[in-house]
């Protein structure tokens, strides 16, 4: 899909018509491709006269391939977490080209980002292209910001969950099972844990392009209004990747506690069955030496001694099995 931005005496207009780019080409300061076919990016790259770079060569990580200057026009792509709402969040890139008056986003994936400026771009009566360039990047750096928040809020959530003590008040305390909840926060903190990568590879990737954009910039104008907003973008960035890192700090602390109080647990497990066999062996060891083979002994004459013999086995295996579910140890 191609979204054409232009300016009118009116305010900012936004088309989809492929027709307009051609015919007020002046006028258009922004063209925004969000999974474009490949007809449309041939269509862009006959009206620019750029080469547009594959999905595939987006995808790359080396800096020469995201950032570079090309015909007099900068191509820098970043990384960003996308679909962070759903169930399945996945890392997209966005590529950002700078070609005289004009901005060309590429992306392959809706960005949250994308659509917050686009409303808010709408309302404005005249802009530039670099203030569409350093919008899009502030609300792009607002929103990893907001995600990271959010991460922080969920592993503050997770720490009570580990770290709490369920213990009336006026009473002992009392060791608490807690094997399936950890089960659970364990799965939590792999899922906050995972995510919090991605998310520090976006922080680096968008760190290396205001990089390159405020040093390109520098070389031709130290005064520039871009230079000046990238500035203060960057520091941003630094903050956050500050941020991230302290977060996945706390992940690797709660999980190493949590398989701490997991390894408790289990041997919490093991000490009852070595009380309950050391208990046991005495008189085990007695009934092997003399096998119970004695001349008198109640209860072998009764009629249904065998089925009683059978009902206790049972209720013997039925017993600690409650007791062990009791405990939340089953």
């Amino acid at each position: 899909m191609i979204r054409l931005y232009r300016q009118t005496p009116e305010g900012i207009e936004r088309t989809t018509q492929v027709d307009a780019a051609e015919q007020h080409l002046d006028s258009v300061f922004w063209i925004d491709l969000l999974t474009p076919e490949p007809a449309e990016i041939k269509f862009v790259e006959r009206l620019c006269g750029l080469e547009m770079p594959t999905y595939d060569e987006m995808r790359e990580i080396e800096a020469t391939s995201r950032l570079y200057t090309e015909d007099g026009a900068r191509f820098m792509t970043t990384t960003v977490l996308s679909r962070v709402d759903t169930e399945s969040p996945s890392l997209s890139e966005i590529t950002f080209v700078l070609m005289g008056a004009k901005i060309i986003t590429i992306r392959h994936s809706d960005s949250y980002s994308f659509r917050v400026f686009s409303h808010q771009l709408l309302r404005q009566k005249q802009i530039s292209r670099d203030q569409v360039f350093t919008g899009l990047l502030e609300t792009i750096v607002d929103r990893q910001a907001d995600v990271l928040e959010r991460f922080g809020a969920e592993l503050d959530r997770l720490s009570k969950n580990i770290f709490r003590r369920d213990e009336p008040e006026g009473k002992t305390s009392k060791r608490v099972p807690v094997s399936s909840a950890l089960r659970l926060t364990l799965q939590d903190l792999g899922r906050v844990g995972d995510l919090l990568t991605r998310q520090r590879d976006c922080l680096v990737n968008l760190l290396r392009l205001l990089t390159y954009a405020s040093n390109e910039e520098a070389l031709d104008d130290t005064n520039s209004t871009l230079y000046i907003k990238l500035r203060p973008l960057s520091r941003d960035v630094t903050s956050l990747s500050e941020y991230a890192n302290f977060l996945s700090s706390n992940v690797n602390f709660m999980l190493d506690a949590v398989l701490g109080l997991i390894n408790i647990e289990q041997n919490e497990i093991v000490k009852i069955f070595t009380v309950a066999a050391v208990v046991f062996m005495p008189p085990t060891l007695i009934a092997s030496i003399y096998g119970m083979n004695f001349a008198h002994m109640p209860g072998l004459e009764n009629e249904y001694g065998y089925y009683i013999s059978l009902v206790v086995m049972l209720v013997s295996i039925i017993l600690p099995l409650v007791y062990f579910r009791s405990r939340r140890l089953l």
